[in-house]
């Protein structure tokens, strides 16, 4: 399920009056999908794992990636100086019983969308909202929101 999905929801009916969905639906077929990036935390499991990598990139940031269509997020550490993924990844069930993973591919797709809307100095504006169609995906950041 979406971190915030009534926020999601708003942002996706002001698209809609705009035509922006129809437009993306009309060229790259019709959304399956949705995906929501937001700042998120390390579980403790894994803290232990990671603190050697950790120390050595001491800035860093947690991005959490969560879907409409699973009841699991994914999670990663992007380190900042230099920019790349510090983890491999995990997820983590929202619902005692959260049902099928998402496969390597969202896990990929997820990895991919940080990366690409991260700038050069390490930022990025969160969060990200994806509509995603068997061909594409229409991504913004929250400011291309408030526009």
């Amino acid at each position: 399920m979406l971190k915030d999905e009534k926020k999601f929801d708003e942002l996706g009916q002001q698209l809609f009056m705009k035509g922006v969905l129809q437009n993306f639906e009309q060229k790259h077929g019709p959304i399956k999908g949705r995906m929501m990036v937001t700042e998120g935390k390390i579980p403790p499991e894994m803290l232990s794992k990671l603190q050697p990598e950790l120390m050595k990139n001491p800035k860093w940031i947690v991005v959490e990636g969560s879907f409409d269509f699973s009841n699991y997020t994914i999670g990663m550490v992007v380190g900042l100086n230099p920019i790349r993924p510090i983890s491999e990844g995990w997820l983590t069930p929202q619902l005692n019983h959260p049902g099928i993973k998402p496969t390597q591919k969202w896990q990929e797709f997820f990895m991919g969308k940080v990366m690409e809307n991260m700038d050069e100095n390490g930022k990025i504006d969160l969060p990200l909202y994806s509509w995603i169609s068997d061909k594409s995906d229409l991504t913004l950041t929250d400011k291309e929101r408030e526009k």
